[in-house]
């Protein structure tokens, strides 16, 4: 699968609730269908990639970028990977998966934690 470093509306989105200290829904910056998203980061390994995602996404034995790699899935299928550059996305509690109702909070320090939504 090829890793999508050049979605302007979603790097630009993300980097508007950065800059803002902003909330905002995940799914306000796909323009896709997906109901589930993995993060995960620089020197993730591949097999523990490939065992969340349950399909291969990169080729090198680990992500090799200092991009967060978001990975959306539509019925358990990979549709989109895409490198966010600046890797300032981190998951609450060390998650790295999530449901379509994700939400990015701003934590300061210039980085976005994505949450699960409070019920």
């Amino acid at each position: 699968m090829d890793v999508d470093y050049n979605d302007q509306r979603m790097n630009d989105g993300l980097a508007n609730l950065v800059e803002t200290s902003t909330k905002g829904q995940l799914s306000d910056y796909t323009s896709w269908n997906w109901d589930e998203v993995h993060l995960f980061h620089e020197y993730t390994e591949r097999g523990f990639i490939e065992e969340t995602v349950g399909a291969p996404v990169i080729k090198s034995d680990f992500f090799q970028s200092k991009a967060s790699l978001l990975v959306f899935e539509d019925n358990g299928k990979p549709v989109k990977a895409v490198g966010i550059p600046g890797d300032y996305l981190r998951g609450e509690d060390h998650r790295v998966s999530f449901a379509a109702d994700a939400m990015l909070d701003p934590q300061g320090g210039g980085y976005l934690i994505v949450t699960v939504p409070a019920s």
